[in-house]
């Protein structure tokens, strides 16, 4: 439906009775679920459309056109309206589309609304209620609902309006269709007003504001605007319903819609009426009958005959009173004629017999529904049992397969942790090892250069005394003592280290105590850097790696606000070993590609801030592919080659910074490098 055409019926809406104005809407919301126009036809004329309609080849398309252009004409032309809502379903019978005849019909009611043909609106709009309902059509089912209320409400069955309007609300707000959901909140709120439940109408009119939204000169309002004049209307309110009656008149005016116009002049009619502007109520009364003259609106006609008929009388005016009084007869007779009565009680009784025959299926049907369940839940029941004691036998046999398969997997999971554990301490070993090396060496070779000091010390004492050379021997004594000064220092020094690195074993059983980060940090990370120079198979044949300098391949920053905190020594060891042997694995897999101008580089920081101890360890290897890095602290995920890792090393890292309250994260951007990043609490 074009944005034109929606302006209008809403604008109509405003100055239509309640059921008038709601079938407008239904009109409007209906056409949009149904057309697929572009936008630029939404603001095309009547001639345009018409245009269209004679160049369409797709049935599907002139079926749209049909109804778009019954929609157009319906308030105005209701009689050209009908023959293009008549040419539509013609159409749609010879293609037997249901969906497209429900469409046409609905507008045909419409037309016969318009005209106030009340009875055999209502019985069309419905008749196409249980096909819709079959199609599962739900905004065609709303506007039925819409249809129905619009002609109950005209003619006075308000009950019965304000259920087909609350049917109308449930279907909206189940397709959360805003459009409808406005629309049936406008007819409720009409609805409690036409039975004087002026509180709860209110309550409805504000709420379907919320749901309308404001067009570009504020038609888009009009119909709330009608709605609250006529509540504040019947609350006695004049002043305020004059100001909203008056309201709706400039966007009716605008848009042409001559229901609108008309119906807003008897409103204000009405107002003065009451007000006792007599005059006033007359002038606006006659200017909706002399302005509209051509109008094909017999309840509009009968009700502005009405207030100039009281106008007269009340100004004993008895010529213009017997010619009102007569005109509004006329219209009377034709509204509520004996046919037209008949007609009603014959919808009454149909609707009745059909709610009756639906009842009854819905009986049936759950009696067979009963049936059919009773039938299927025993026959589900012995497939049950069936099945059951099936199982039951299985599960013995599960169980104890169960109870092998889990037995082996915990001893397998023992061992390779077991495993993880013993490479730790491996690499461990071989760093202590590497790092006593050094020492020794020292403490072998000055007591090898002692020994033959001490020879040659003796041979010089074997000569006779004028030959002997006291000055040599003292030489010699002097060097003996200087190298057992080297020996025991270097003696020591092996001592130190072994007791330094024996210290964490010590304290393996779980006990915590104050511990220098720091010096923890540096020690493991000497021992890895040794362990790693003695298993790499390049060490011996190629020593590239262990040529470039400490300072350029390690480099330590340590913050000495860290000081000592409570930790299990042995455990953060363990996380530090891994890690930093991680890091030397990455960065010594770069360097075996031979990159020109790389140079592998570890580092390990340390820093306090914000109560917590931070330390670092990165490197400048490959990285970490992105894919992979939320998997690496899972058990058994590993990136090294088959053979060279359990995946278990940061799977117990994560466990053990996690027991001391801490956590551990990961920094890494492939082709650059990777940070490991240990958060512990101070206390």
């Amino acid at each position: 439906m074009s944005l034109y055409l929606s302006c209008r019926i809403r604008s109509s809406i405003i100055n239509l009775s309640l059921m008038r104005k709601t079938c407008i809407f239904i009109a409007l919301s209906f056409l949009y679920s149904v057309t697929t126009f572009s936008q630029w036809e939404y603001f095309g004329s009547a001639a345009n459309f018409k245009e269209q309609l004679r160049k369409a080849e797709h049935d599907t398309t002139r079926l749209r056109l049909y109804v778009r252009l019954s929609n157009i004409y319906v308030f105005s032309y209701p009689d050209t309206a009908l023959q293009f809502a008549q040419g539509g379903l013609q159409l749609a019978q010879s293609i037997n589309n249901k969906k497209w005849i429900a469409y046409s019909n609905l507008c045909i009611a419409q037309c016969l609304l318009v005209i106030g043909n009340y009875p055999k609106g209502i019985e069309m709009g419905l008749k196409e209620g249980p096909v819709l309902e079959e199609l599962n059509d739900t905004a065609g089912m709303t506007v039925c609902n819409f249809i129905a209320s619009w002609g109950y409400g005209d003619e006075g069955e308000n009950s019965k309006a304000l259920g087909y309007a609350k049917k109308a609300l449930f279907l909206s707000e189940s397709s959360r269709n805003k459009g409808f959901i406005s629309i049936a909140l406008e007819h409720v709120a009409e609805h409690f007003k036409d039975i004087n439940k002026l509180d709860s109408a209110l309550v409805y009119a504000r709420r379907g504001l919320a749901y309308r939204s404001l067009g570009s000169e504020g038609d888009a309002w009009s119909g709330d605007l009608r709605n609250l004049a006529d509540i504040f209307k019947e609350l006695k309110q004049d002043d305020s319903a004059l100001y909203y009656y008056k309201a709706t008149v400039g966007p009716s005016v605008r848009l042409g819609v001559s229901i609108d116009a008309f119906d807003a002049y008897l409103g204000i009619a009405r107002i003065f009426q009451h007000m006792g502007r007599i005059d006033s109520s007359i002038y606006y009364a006659s200017k909706a009958l002399a302005e509209f003259s051509s109008l094909q609106y017999p309840k509009g006609r009968f009700l502005a005959a009405e207030v100039l008929t009281q106008n007269y009388q009340t100004y004993k005016q008895s010529d213009s009173t017997l010619k009102y009084l007569r005109l509004s007869l006329t219209f009377k007779d034709s509204l509520y004629s004996q046919e037209k009565m008949k007609a009603f009680q014959n919808i009454s009784f149909n609707e009745r017999m059909r709610e009756q025959e639906m009842r009854q299926e819905r009986i049936e049907l759950r009696s067979r529904t009963k049936t059919y369940l009773f039938a299927g839940g025993l026959f589900t029941l012995l497939i049950i049992a069936g099945l059951l004691y099936r199982n039951n036998l299985q599960k013995q046999k599960a169980k104890s397969k169960v109870e092998k398969a889990y037995t082996e997997l915990k001893t397998t999971q023992q061992q390779l942790i077991q495993s993880e554990k013993m490479a730790s301490l491996g690499e461990m070993t071989a760093g202590i090892a590497h790092e006593i090396q050094n020492p020794l060496n020292f403490v072998n070779n000055f007591s090898e250069v002692n020994k033959e000091l001490i020879e040659e010390l003796k041979q010089e004492r074997t000569k006779a005394p004028g030959n002997r050379n006291v000055e040599l021997e003292n030489e010699i004594l002097s060097d003996i003592q200087a190298n057992e000064e080297k020996i025991n220092h270097h003696g020591k020094r092996a001592d130190a280290i072994v007791k330094g690195m024996l210290q964490h074993s010590r304290n393996s059983a779980g006990q915590k105590e104050l511990t220098d980060i720091n010096k923890l940090a540096d020690e493991y990370l000497r021992l890895s850097y040794h362990g790693f120079q003695a298993k790499d198979p390049l060490d011996s044949a190629n020593k590239s790696f262990n040529a470039v300098p400490i300072t350029i391949g390690m480099k330590t920053e340590f913050d000495d606000r860290v000081g000592k905190i409570n930790i299990i020594p042995h455990d953060i060891g363990r996380v530090m070993l891994n890690l930093i042997n991680n890091a030397f694995y990455a960065v010594n897999e770069k360097r075996n590609q031979n990159l020109n101008g790389y140079e592998p580089g570890v580092i390990i920081s340390t820093t306090k801030q914000d109560g917590k101890i931070q330390i670092k360890v990165k490197d400048n290897g490959n990285g970490i592919p992105q894919n992979i890095v939320d998997k690496i602290f899972q058990p058994f995920f590993t990136t090294k080659p088959t053979g060279q890792g359990t995946g278990l090393g940061l799977s117990l890292a994560y466990d053990i910074v996690k027991a001391h309250g801490g956590e551990i994260k990961v920094n890494t951007k492939e082709e650059e490098g990777s940070e490991f990043i240990i958060l512990l609490p101070v206390s």
